[in-house]
């Protein structure tokens, strides 16, 4: 099938609430694309404009640790999004597939994420959605912020997809101010990224509950229990960034800074975490799996090479 009389589908590679994501060729370029689909039966206007603005909001930010927007348009009835093919994973497959990360892994981890959001901030786009399969490590160990899906502009709270009084986002990774449903800034997202490495330190995330409701209160009011494996400079400055007001966390430069100057400024005494590679979707939709678990390996291997 091809779209826009240029991208060439090929594969499905995620599917989610809102659509699918295909691995394509660009017969314009000659490049590997991922493209996303709005399912039909979701392309209201109200959907349209969300998935429009998750094109404009990603496509300002040029980072090589930000998944790249190439194009957006209508397609029959619908939209379509394409994006940088990202070979690699989740955070989320490699917490599972490898367990808690170390220290200095978690660490090259978070400086890399921080350093798109650190972009995407100056652009003036909050993410409002990061977690761990929304950042992907490719198969070098890059990291890139994936999914801008409820991201907001700065410049234009009449955008917010909050706005009509529902909380967008998963209670796990969301800052006090979104519980709150308040106006946010760049320290949400620093906030989130705070839980994500928790959670890559230590298997889970700083607050668990039963239910959602149960999750928000905790970010509220709740203490994070202290993760015993961490020498105490590294523990402050994680409480530094999950701390309840916004205004006493530190910016995603000064986590760049922090992570670089505390832990990567030695050569890496580790590897990377070794994952099988795999085509990640680049939406925050779920992989599609196939059939023989070696195919999505010898499609990223052909891509790569």
């Amino acid at each position: 099938m091809l779209i826009a009389d240029r991208y060439q589908l090929e594969t499905v590679i995620g599917r989610g609430g809102m659509g699918e994501v295909w691995r394509a060729t660009d017969e314009v370029l000659t490049r590997p694309v991922a493209v996303k689909l709005l399912k039909q039966s979701d392309a209201d206007a109200e959907a349209g404009e969300r998935f429009h603005r998750e094109a404009q909001a990603a496509a300002v930010v040029n980072n090589p640790h930000v998944v790249g927007v190439h194009d957006f348009g209508p397609y029959d009835d619908s939209y379509y999004l394409v994006m940088e093919l990202v070979v690699g994973n989740t955070l989320a497959a490699a917490l599972r597939q490898s367990g808690p990360f170390s220290p200095p892994t978690a660490a090259r981890v978070i400086a890399q994420a921080a350093e798109g959001l650190s972009a995407a901030h100056h652009q003036g786009v909050v993410h409002r959605d990061i977690k761990p399969s929304n950042l992907l490590m490719t198969s070098d160990g890059t990291v890139k912020v994936a999914d801008f899906g409820i991201a907001c502009f700065l410049s234009d709270r009449a955008d917010d997809p909050d706005r009509d009084g529902g909380i967008l986002g998963t209670s796990y990774y969301l800052a006090p101010e979104r519980a709150k449903a308040e106006p946010v800034g760049p320290p949400a997202d620093i906030y989130s990224l705070g839980c994500v490495l928790y959670q890559l330190l230590t298997g889970d995330p700083p607050f668990v509950a039963d239910t959602p409701t149960g999750v928000l209160r905790q970010h509220l009011a709740g203490v994070p229990a202290r993760p015993d494996r961490l020498e105490g400079g590294f523990r402050r400055y994680l409480m530094r960034m999950l701390a309840k007001c916004p205004d006493d966390r530190p910016d995603a430069e000064e986590v760049v800074a922090w992570c670089w100057q505390t832990y990567l400024s030695a050569p890496a005494a580790e590897p990377v975490v070794d994952l099988p590679a795999v085509v990640v979707p680049t939406a925050g939709l779920t992989a599609v799996p196939t059939a023989d678990p070696t195919t999505n390996l010898a499609i990223t291997q052909a891509l790569a090479g």
